[in-house]
């Protein structure tokens, strides 16, 4: 779909995060990049076994170098020999709100070009203060993992989670959808909530969220190291879906308020689930070190984002050079996402061994008042 980014009137600001404009499937036909997500920082306040990046309280912060970015980024949306442009910016982490006078020096400049931005957090700060200033930076929508509404699971899952964190979430997920904000909540699903995956829609529903995201944990970071105690396998997890189908009827399937989708899981397409087989198909991720990759799951290498190295225009270009070769109808074939339902094949552009090395003059605090 194309959506002029240049009108102020008549728009949907939302366009890019519904379901029906999602690329779904069929991704062995070349589909254009028009997203980039932005690893914000390493660090965290919560240490998720589940976590997809290795990152936890505690670990160096590694700070994302938010002027060379928006060289680069802005480089490529204004090259008039690149049909290619970013309708979308994510920054993620790490939890990004450790961060937020960052996130506002990123989404700021970025909205004001009318590109859809969206924040990717566990939601443990997403208080009043934080969702007002999210909100009059321009931020679009935020997404928010939901994993259980139960304290004694969430310590188990999350280390250095509080007992009050379930309903905290729910606030604040309360807080983000009152303030407009696109509210986009992703119920992780494995071992410690198979069984909760349905009332956890329900919860969702009635709050009035956008969308629920179901996405089964994927065996990368600390998931991959976690594996034997959070992932389902194959056959448990084809149970699962088509039990939780069964249980929220095919009008909640299809429904647009909320929407539901699954991610990165094509088998419950045959329960009749909105199914994006991808969640990366159209993004670039771009690392603090300066790395961009094809998404954070799998280890295929486009290059350097930083200005020096080309650019994000250069990462585009790279992109299509090696598009058929690491991307199959399903998404990226290297990805360990499919060890939920298939295999996945080897790594065709490999990430340098000290990708995640950080570069001299990196940053490793925060700057004073960023957490506010």
């Amino acid at each position: 779909m194309t959506q002029n980014n240049n009108s102020t009137t008549d728009i949907d600001r939302y366009w890019k995060f519904r379901a029906q404009n999602l690329p779904q499937s069929g991704f062995q036909n070349y589909v254009p990049v028009d997203a980039v997500e932005v690893k914000i920082l390493d660090a965290c306040n919560r240490a998720c076994t589940f976590c997809v990046n290795e990152d936890y309280s505690g670990k160096q912060v590694n700070l994302f170098d938010s002027t060379l970015f928006l060289h680069s980024l802005f480089d490529w949306v204004d090259d008039p020999y690149e049909a290619e442009k970013p309708a979308a910016l994510y920054l993620t982490g790490g939890e990004p709100l450790i961060a937020l006078d960052e996130v506002e020096k990123i989404v700021r400049p970025v909205a004001e070009r009318q590109i859809a931005t969206r924040l990717v957090t566990n939601g443990t700060l997403l208080n009043k203060q934080r969702v007002s200033r999210l909100a009059e930076m321009g931020l679009t929508g935020v997404k928010v993992t939901y994993t259980s509404t139960e304290s004694e699971r969430l310590f188990k899952i999350v280390k250095g989670s509080h007992r009050e964190d379930p309903q905290r979430l729910l606030d604040g997920i309360r807080r983000a959808k009152d303030a407009g904000l696109w509210t986009f909540v992703r119920i992780g699903i494995g071992r410690h909530n198979y069984d909760e995956v349905v009332k956890i829609y329900q919860l969702m529903r009635d709050i009035g969220v956008d969308v629920i995201q179901m996405k089964p944990w994927i065996a990368s970071g600390l998931a991959a190291i976690n594996s034997d105690e959070l992932l389902l396998n194959p056959e448990e997890l084809l149970t699962l879906f088509s039990q939780t189908a069964e249980a929220i009827g095919i009008e909640a399937l299809q429904a647009t308020k909320p929407e539901l989708t699954v991610s990165c899981y094509p088998p419950a397409r045959s329960f009749g689930y909105t199914v994006k087989d991808c969640a990366n198909i159209s993004k670039i991720y771009c690392e603090p070190s300066g790395n961009a990759l094809i998404c954070n799951f799998a280890d295929e290498y486009l290059g350097s984002w930083r200005p020096e190295d080309g650019g994000l225009g250069a990462v585009v270009r790279r992109r299509r050079e090696i598009y058929q070769q690491t991307i199959d109808e399903h998404g990226v074939a290297s990805c360990p996402a499919r060890f939920n339902w298939s295999e996945p094949q080897a790594v065709v552009s490999p990430v340098p061994t000290d990708w995640k090395k950080r570069k001299e003059g990196d940053i490793n605090e925060l700057p004073a008042g960023t957490n506010t």
